[in-house]
């Protein structure tokens, strides 16, 4: 095994080898045995450098730019052109290397790069730069500098140079990028300065206060209320304030109804009331024995209270409740007072109409009875109960809102309840007096 790699050491590598390992076509085998022999004979390895330095791709191409006579001769190692920007090789090294790069043009770029480098951006690094006289105690900057460069990029003059060319792209961006940063910076440091104190002597400025144009002068109020603490108000140009937290439906509702001061009927009261028939006679008995209540009304409740007046000497009452195609839905047992609350809900949206039975002496008594009407109420429908349940517990504070919201959907007693306690807030208003009597209207 010893003569076996002394004779590994004896036998070089023939010219075919250097070339084959060159152009990367050796196999597999051979390309493990070429490498363990250059790994230990340095005289092969100087060889296969001056061949595989050579680049034979660069030299094909500058020999297309320049002619054969120029890609033939031999180009400066990067310790030689290192040397020469830093102006340490003199005599007849340093005459051959300018000799080179008067007929090599990717050279004179390499070393023009090199040079504005060192010119232009080696001086912001922080560091102290100057030639040194003996390359023996330490490396040059640029020694360390190409240290950190990959070897592919030192095989060939044209990708040294831009990768030169792309550090001096990238240091002159951060040079740019710092000076921008102490601006800014110098900037803020200014910018919080304190003022001086001015001097008592100095007449303070006046600013003159702006002349209101006839556009944005305030308009003349044609309503104004005192709503739950909140004034509530609309001017001639048709603006209405203190109550933005409405929604947009709630604020045309109640602008409507200032500028207006009425109130629609609700549709809902429609058929509810009509007057007594002249043509069957008069009722004796309805003076003394008549339905109070639901009569002509819109029920929030679907579970309402019936009311009548008292039969002298009756002995008990039954209530009983009809739909609107007379089919007997709910009845009370017998009762000894006069009201009774259904026991069970109503089915909402429907008219309804009823009537209470008085009984004595073992006859039965009938109110309402001809010719006087029948005696209906309409049960609100579940979307708008529902409406005015959360409304009620958003907006309770404000008596106009609720009395607009409870007279639209045709609950008269309740719409009246609230523009009573705006009428207390507001005594002398005549607006609150007219919507209170819109409420009275709506009963007919």
């Amino acid at each position: 095994m010893l003569l076996l790699r002394v004779q590994k050491r004896l036998d070089h590598l023939t010219k075919n080898q250097i070339e084959l390992y060159g152009e990367q076509k050796l196999s597999p085998k051979e390309l493990l045995s070429v490498s363990d022999h250059l790994g230990e004979c340095e005289s092969c390895r100087n060889q296969v450098e001056r061949a595989v330095v050579g680049d034979a791709s660069f030299f094909t191409l500058h020999s297309e730019v320049l002619g054969a006579a120029a890609a033939a001769a031999t180009h400066p190692s990067v310790d030689q052109i290192a040397d020469y920007v830093d102006e340490i090789p003199a005599g007849e090294e340093s005459q051959m290397v300018r000799d080179h790069l008067t007929i090599c043009e990717q050279c004179a770029i390499a070393v023009n790069d090199l040079r504005t480098f060192k010119s232009q951006v080696a001086p912001t690094l922080k560091r102290e730069y100057r030639p040194e006289s003996k390359r023996v105690t330490s490396a040059s900057w640029t020694d360390r500098l190409i240290g950190k460069i990959p070897s592919p990029f030192l095989t060939s003059p044209l990708a040294w140079s831009s990768a030169f060319a792309m550090l001096l792209l990238i240091v002159t961006g951060w040079l740019v990028w710092q000076a921008q940063q102490k601006k800014e910076s110098t900037q803020e440091v200014v910018t919080a300065t304190p003022a001086p104190i001015a001097s008592p002597l100095v007449a303070p400025s006046v600013i003159p206060t702006p002349v209101p144009s006839p556009e944005s002068a305030a308009a003349p109020l044609v309503a104004q209320l005192n709503d739950g603490g909140t004034t509530v108000a609309l001017d001639s140009n048709g603006k209405l304030s203190g109550i933005d937290n409405l929604p947009d439906s709630y604020q045309r509702m109640v602008k409507d109804a200032l500028s207006n001061q009425r109130l629609a009927k609700s549709p809902l009261l429609a058929g509810l009331n009509r007057p007594a028939s002249s043509l069957m006679g008069s009722d004796e008995q309805g003076k003394t024995f008549s339905v109070t209540r639901p009569v002509g009304k819109v029920m929030l409740s679907d579970r309402p209270t019936f009311g009548w007046s008292q039969l002298d000497g009756a002995d008990g009452y039954v209530v009983e409740v009809y739909d609107d195609k007379f089919n007997l839905v709910a009845s009370s047992p017998q009762l000894n007072g006069n009201k009774w609350t259904a026991s069970m809900p109503l089915k909402r949206g429907v008219v309804y109409s009823w009537q209470v039975k008085a009984i004595k002496d073992g006859r039965e008594f009938v109110s309402p009875r001809p010719p006087a009407p029948q005696a209906k109420f309409h049960i609100l429908e579940n979307g708008k109960a529902s409406e005015l349940t959360q409304a009620r517990r958003t907006y309770a504070s404000s008596h106009l809102t609720m009395g607009l919201l409870y007279a639209q959907a045709g609950l008269l007693d309740e719409a009246e309840q609230e523009f009573r306690a705006l009428q207390k807030a507001n005594p002398d208003s005549a607006l609150v007096r007219k919507l209170l009597s819109e409420v009275q209207k709506s009963r007919r």
